[in-house]
């Protein structure tokens, strides 16, 4: 891997969100690319709202545009002083417009996608994730790890697996791109309801896993309620990283989209990645 984006608003940028970026870029010796966005074409926001999320003292009498210009050349300047801190080779991308067709493009020519999951261009609160990261989720042309709000290292690899395309090939995918952390522990987690079989072919996965990941192992667990069960079982870990397939109208996306069932949030609590073809 030798590209990873940080996506950002200009003027609200993530401090742990960046953090992990680092440490990505750190891991894999590759070149951040800070994607600082503006969305001009919708600009909704208060005065209010830019100094409540802006880094630095706002000046009295400036209009919004000015204010956003301050809070834009802060953070750019945070980015790179970041950056230079974990020493790790970076780079500044400025987008005014409409920000997701920006990312989708810089996504085409990039190894990974780094973002985290408030980031909104929206006047009105969104949940998490709120629907610009949905969006990418959805569309980006490279790989999405959703940053936790607070990293503190990985000690296992969770591969989410139903026996799908999709989920296989986020599994080549992350190993491929992150061949750093081959020597943690691995598993590879399904959930199937009573009496239904995983799909595909376990004792060739079994084969792949151990090929990869020394060690590793294949946990399936049979419940009724295939989704509750896997939410619990991810909930009770920590400094794991996550790995799921295609983000859409499946599994992946009823775990990460609003529901009424446990907060969304404690399943972004721990990094997850997100891959489809």
């Amino acid at each position: 891997m030798e590209k990873i984006l940080f996506v950002t608003d200009v003027v609200c940028m993530s401090k742990s969100c960046l953090d992990f970026a680092c440490y990505l870029a750190n891991l894999t010796h590759s070149r951040l690319t800070g994607v600082f966005l503006e969305n001009q074409e919708m600009e909704l926001r208060s005065l209010e709202d830019i100094r409540e999320k802006g880094v630095i003292e706002s000046v009295p009498g400036a209009p919004i545009a000015q204010q956003k210009e301050l809070y834009r050349d802060e953070n750019i300047k945070r980015f790179i002083s970041q950056c230079k801190l974990n020493e790790v080779d970076c780079t500044v991308h400025q987008h005014a417009g409409m920000p997701l067709k920006a990312v989708l493009k810089e996504s085409r020519y990039a190894d990974l996608l780094v973002v985290d999951a408030a980031t909104s261009f929206s006047w009105r609160p969104e949940t998490t994730p709120t629907s610009f990261v949905r969006d990418v989720l959805e569309e980006a042309e490279c790989p999405v790890i959703i940053a936790p709000p607070k990293f503190e290292g990985i000690n296992e690899i969770i591969f989410t697996y139903n026996g799908g395309n999709a989920c296989m090939h986020a599994m080549r995918q992350f190993t491929y791109l992150l061949p750093q952390l081959s020597c943690h522990k691995a598993t590879v987690l399904s959930v199937t309801s009573k009496d239904h079989p995983v799909k595909g072919d376990m004792e060739k996965l079994e084969e792949w896993l151990h090929t990869h990941y020394p060690g590793g192992s294949l946990i399936v667990l049979e419940d009724d309620y295939v989704q509750a069960r896997l939410l619990e079982y991810l909930f009770e870990k920590e400094k794991v990283m996550i790995v799921m397939g295609a983000f859409g109208r499946n599994v992946v996306s009823n775990l990460l989209m609003p529901n009424p069932m446990e907060p969304v949030l404690k399943l972004i609590s721990q990094p997850v990645f997100i891959t489809h073809h």
